[in-house]
């Protein structure tokens, strides 16, 4: 039987933080929350985790990261690597969800990964998985039957008005893939955003071909589906790295490594 994997949740008073710690919990068998870390000004500093009342929340990473075996990080860019320097440092593989990197700032972020293993994802949805690998299927299809010539692809996406990133970590991602698959390009100014209420998140590909669109659309209507797919991830990582000591890793990654297997 495999051992507990002890966690620590960053930004583990925010909204997916919070989510994280508690489906966690729900994974008593799998998990154990070492701890709980949030930014120095934060109110909770101090006090006890709300979903994890057995841990107080701290600033202290480093004196964490001795005493876990992966940190799960959603919180900022910069936050994120900061936290990914102390990691690295101490060796203890992160699974990432954080958005909104500039090239520059993921470009650091994978030179972490030369010392410790880092998966990052910008969605970890299953169904995202799904979305990207029917754009391929959709693509080729089109191309077989002579429309990709005249075909004209549309990406867009809806977010809550708290999102400061635009367009989102997974409609680029989007993008990639279907550049991946025919060379059709679709620029970040191109992807149509759309900022409003409390929308977890829409991301639809349309492929028009003039007579005809065809949709590919996928909503979260619950954002723990994101920390239902970061501890999926973190529970498997061990598959995922495959023997590796370090490297840097993705949701295509995971999905190999899960491919023909039962997962628990």
């Amino acid at each position: 039987m495999n051992p507990k994997i002890r966690l620590i949740v960053t930004g583990c008073c925010g909204r997916m933080g919070s989510l994280i710690a508690e489906e966690a919990l729900k994974r008593g068998d799998r998990f154990v929350l070492a701890a709980a870390i949030e930014h120095d000004s934060h109110p909770m500093i101090g006090r006890p985790h709300p979903t994890a009342p057995f841990l107080k929340i701290s600033t202290d990473l480093k004196t964490a990261l001795g005493q876990a075996d992966l940190l799960v990080e959603f919180t900022t860019p910069e936050a994120t690597l900061s936290n990914a320097a102390l990691a690295a440092s101490a060796k203890i593989p992160m699974v990432i969800g954080t958005t909104g990197f500039s090239a520059g700032q993921m470009e650091t972020l994978k030179k972490h990964s030369v010392h410790t293993p880092i998966f990052w994802s910008p969605n970890m949805s299953i169904g995202i998985v799904i979305i990207r690998r029917a754009i391929h299927h959709v693509s080729e299809q089109l191309f077989k039957f002579g429309l990709g010539a005249q075909t004209h692809v549309q990406i867009s996406e809806t977010h809550h008005t708290r999102k400061k990133d635009k367009p989102s970590g997974t409609a680029k991602a989007l993008a990639e893939e279907l550049l991946k698959a025919t060379g059709w390009l679709v620029k970040d100014e191109e992807i149509e955003s759309v900022r409003e209420g409390e929308v977890v998140g829409i991301h639809s590909v349309t492929f028009n071909t003039g007579p005809e669109l065809i949709t590919l659309r996928h909503e979260a209507v619950d954002r723990r589906l994101f920390a239902q797919g970061a501890l999926l991830v973190a529970g498997n990582f061990h598959k995922i790295l495959n023997g590796n000591k370090t490297g840097w890793y993705s949701m295509d990654d995971f999905t190999n490594a899960m491919q023909n297997q039962r997962v628990p």
